[in-house]
């Protein structure tokens, strides 16, 4: 072997590997709870998040049904809904099946999802009225994507109304590699109210919009006839997901309508978002501080800005006035040892404070105490800025 070729082998080659080997690394971090590749040299790149659980595959032993009941309040409640928007309650099993689901299996993303609502509510309803929609069908988020404008679907649906990239054109957003305008609050909003509208007006029905708002108008006109003209004469020609979109659609109105019943609680009253067109390109983050807005509240309401970056030439979101800042809420205890008798309700007699709440503050799954035991009970809620 010539000492050139000795010298390559030995010392050139394995430096070359080792370089090549570094800078291909990648390496997962988190920021902000939303992962990121990080490669050597280069900026991060956002991965898309994993998608939440699709609840369509959710199965629920009939044991656990009765956990829940549907009460003579709601029954009336579900009446008016029925009446007022057109869709046929569906089995009460079915809609129990889904306060199950959303108010104890998956309670915690219930809650946030409602709370993050907040954020979008009184714009939402605001442009909903305008186009004369339902307002009940404001909380169709909570179904689709939890009211998250960062979420993302295995079908590459995304923002709080889940489009996919070909209606999300078809209704005037903007997808373009400064910004994705499914992830922005407002505009997305407006092409979901008008998706519903063009939904209503083809197929005559409310029930039957809001199945094809699931899987499409193809998807549903296909299955309809002259004997099958509603959403329950072809309930089951249609996709798993979508004949349970109704029962979830009722499951969460009634979680709205009394959140506290189901030991949800949320705090804030909702934000009035005002808009304004970018004359120069900014980071959320410089742009907060000017507007005095929380960066983390910055971010929510401009989703759509894929970098972080607001650029000249598009709109910004932000909130105005008293609703600046979400309310939060310091709760004080005080412990109370469960004497022999007790019991939930007794003590909610004596504490003043709803059976339900002890339960959730103390993370109490079923209604069955001890003696003995200590409880945390809510002396104040004070609401702070």
């Amino acid at each position: 072997m010539k000492k050139r070729d000795w010298l390559y082998t030995v010392i050139i080659l394995p430096v070359l590997v080792l370089s090549c080997s570094y800078h291909t690394k990648q390496i997962s971090v988190y920021h902000d709870e939303r992962p990121y590749l990080l490669l050597k040299d280069e900026k991060p790149k956002r991965v898309p998040p994993v998608p939440a659980f699709d609840i369509a595959l959710l199965k629920i032993q009939g044991k656990d049904i009765p956990k829940i009941d549907i009460d003579e309040d709601e029954e009336k409640f579900l009446l008016y809904e029925e009446k007022k928007t057109g869709i046929k309650i569906p089995p009460r099993k079915d809609i129990k099946k889904y306060l199950i689901y959303y108010a104890s299996k998956n309670k915690r993303f219930t809650q946030k999802a409602l709370q993050r609502s907040v954020y979008f509510m009184p714009m939402i309803k605001k442009i909903f009225s305008k186009y004369n929609l339902p307002e009940e069908l404001a909380y169709l988020p909570v179904i689709e994507s939890g009211f998250d404008p960062f979420a993302t679907s295995r079908t590459g649906a995304a923002g709080i109304w889940q489009f996919v990239p070909t209606t999300a054109k078809r209704f005037g957003l903007k997808i373009t590699s400064k910004v994705d305008e499914r992830r922005d609050p407002y505009k997305s909003t407006i092409a979901a109210a008008k998706y519903l509208k063009y939904l209503y007006n083809f197929l005559k029905r409310w029930d039957l919009a809001i199945a094809a708002y699931n899987c499409g108008e193809g998807c549903v006109k296909e299955k309809l006839s002259f004997l099958s003209k509603n959403f329950w004469d072809i309930k089951y020609k249609l996709p798993k997901q979508t004949r349970e979109y109704v029962p979830r659609f009722y499951a969460i109105a009634l979680i709205v309508r009394n959140p506290e019943k189901y030991g949800i609680y949320i705090s804030g009253k909702g934000y009035k978002i005002k808009r304004k067109l970018v004359k120069r390109s900014a980071h959320l983050k410089d742009l907060s501080k000017i507007y005095s807005v929380d960066y983390s509240t910055m971010k929510m309401l401009n989703a759509h800005f894929i970098r972080d970056i607001a650029y000249r030439g598009y709109h910004i979101n932000f909130p105005i006035g008293s609703y600046r800042v979400v309310k939060k809420v310091s709760v004080r205890f005080y412990k109370y040892r469960v004497k022999r008798g007790d019991s939930l309700y007794t003590i909610s007699k004596k504490t003043g404070v709803p059976v339900e709440k002890i339960k959730s503050i103390n993370g109490l799954i079923g209604d069955r105490i001890f003696e003995g035991q200590i409880l945390k009970i809510p002396l104040e809620e004070l609401s702070k800025r």
